[in-house]
């Protein structure tokens, strides 16, 4: 693919990062004793689905090296698209006491609402701009070969959906969103297939990063983030699409011969894909990426499930900071009892029977520790959670603490607390959710095939060609 069909750049891209070299694909090598074998080549190329703080940041630190890669933005709405185009299509990163970094050379492609039900085979030409009558012209349905998930847990199905025809065997997705439970929601939903299946990577950050603007991130603090490789799985594991979902993508299965079981696979062993991409990543000095073994990864992943499971939903519930939760005996104590139960879970899990120092490492103690010092650390921040709520969107609850009761009802463990913490923390969100309903002046939503959502003031009818028409109540 030549570059320029792969290159678009705008009037300001004369301040851009260098451009994609001369082709779309590169070719990585491994090197044994006599010879030095070519790998296939893999396209450079990496979508990012999801146009967060996470997702930006990942966006603007692969565009901001030496030698970047094409990277294009996938945006579900129109609005967001408008506003990435407002922005001088470009994304700004500021840091405390240093000079604001911004990135350009980006491709944005259009992809159907996560919430769309559309006629089958209707198409893309269809698709009509509410706010200017423009049809847009039909995004390149270039395969995936490289793609970055940040959107939100409950969010991933919907929007992983309409693209995931673009994705094979050989392509690496990565997962970099908080939760646990989502890729065996993605296995059991688009993927039942084990042969078909693409690659997979999973993912945690804790950096702190805020939003400045539309593509604007404040980078208050600097963290890292944890990348593993999810081994595929076998062909006698179970189809989690017959038999239910599998509650935990760790398998264990014993590792390849040659990788350490407390090290991660040397990266010339896994796909071309996963091993691209993960380098790519790992090459990305603002990222601070660390490369895990797979048991590493998912105790790194448990605790920060637990550390969430208790700053998110009692920020929620006593409208407050994450600091002030230290600052309350009686809601210390409540911290307690939640880590008791979450600890209790965790250190039950089959896939964790073997791992070294489990009941220690998961201790509520330890947990407990985590936990305050994490608050301490964001102590003036409200959580994720925290804001979903006040702004009346829906929660990760489900993935966070209501994936604490899924793994405890697969162990027949009682999960009080955490139970009633899903149960207030739903019914707190509906609560905002009606009065922000009651106090809008009119009445917003869209039509897809039946189903409605909200969009403000507008009412946008779809009809069989799912074409925007705009309609003011």
């Amino acid at each position: 693919m030549s570059t320029k069909a792969e290159w678009r750049a705008g009037p300001q891209d004369s301040r851009n990062t260098s451009p994609p070299p001369p082709r779309d694909t590169t070719t990585t090598t491994t090197t044994t004793t006599n010879t030095t074998t070519p790998l296939p080549a893999v396209p450079r190329r990496i979508h990012i689905l999801g146009s967060g703080n996470v997702g930006n940041l990942v966006a603007h630190s692969l565009r901001t090296l030496p030698n970047p890669p094409p990277v294009t933005l996938l945006f579900h709405k129109f609005s967001k698209l408008e506003d990435f185009q407002n922005s001088g299509s470009r994304i700004e990163l500021h840091r405390p006491l240093k000079e604001v970094s911004i990135s350009y050379g980006y491709e944005a492609e259009l992809t159907l609402p996560p919430n769309a039900v559309v006629a089958a085979n209707t198409p893309i030409e269809a698709l009509v701009d509410p706010n200017t009558g423009a049809t847009p012209p039909p995004p390149p349905q270039r395969r995936i070969a490289n793609l970055i998930i940040t959107t939100k847990a409950h969010q991933t199905i919907a929007a992983l959906r309409p693209i995931s025809e673009r994705l094979t065997k050989d392509s690496t997705v990565l997962i970099l969103q908080n939760g646990m439970g989502v890729l065996e929601e993605i296995k059991a939903e688009i993927f039942p297939d084990p042969a078909s299946r693409p690659n997979f990577v999973l993912g945690i950050t804790t950096h702190g990063i805020y939003p400045e603007g539309p593509f604007a991130l404040m980078q208050k603090g600097m963290g890292t983030i944890s990348l593993g490789y999810a081994q595929r799985d076998h062909p006698e594991t179970p189809d989690p699409g017959k038999a239910g979902i599998v509650r935990s993508w760790f398998t264990s299965s014993p590792p390849p011969p040659s990788e350490h079981p407390d090290k991660p696979p040397p990266l010339n062993t896994l796909p071309a894909s996963s091993g691209y991409l993960l380098s790519t990543l790992l090459s990305a000095k603002p990222l601070e990426a660390a490369h895990l073994s797979i048991a590493e990864l998912l105790s790194a992943q448990l605790e920060k499930l637990a550390i969430n499971a208790v700053i998110n939903p009692l920020t929620v519930l006593f409208n407050c900071k994450n600091g002030e939760l230290l600052e309350n005996f009686y809601i210390v104590q409540n911290m307690r009892l939640i880590l008791w139960e979450v600890s209790q879970v965790l250190c039950a899990l089959p896939e964790l029977a073997a791992l070294p120092g489990r009941d220690v490492r998961l201790s509520p103690d330890r947990l407990y520790d985590l936990v305050i010092r994490v608050a301490r650390l964001t102590a003036g921040n409200y959580s994720s959670m925290f804001q979903d709520v006040r702004n009346g969107k829906q929660t990760e609850i489900d993935y966070i603490n209501g994936y604490v009761l899924d793994r405890a009802r697969d162990l027949e463990l009682a999960c009080t607390v955490n139970y009633m913490l899903v149960n207030m923390v739903k019914g707190k969100g509906k609560i905002v959710q009606q009065r922000v309903a009651a106090q809008v002046p009119f009445v917003g939503g869209c039509i897809w095939g039946g189903g409605i959502f909200l969009l403000g003031s507008d009412m946008y009818s779809v009809c069989c060609k799912y074409v925007y028409m705009s309609v003011r109540m």
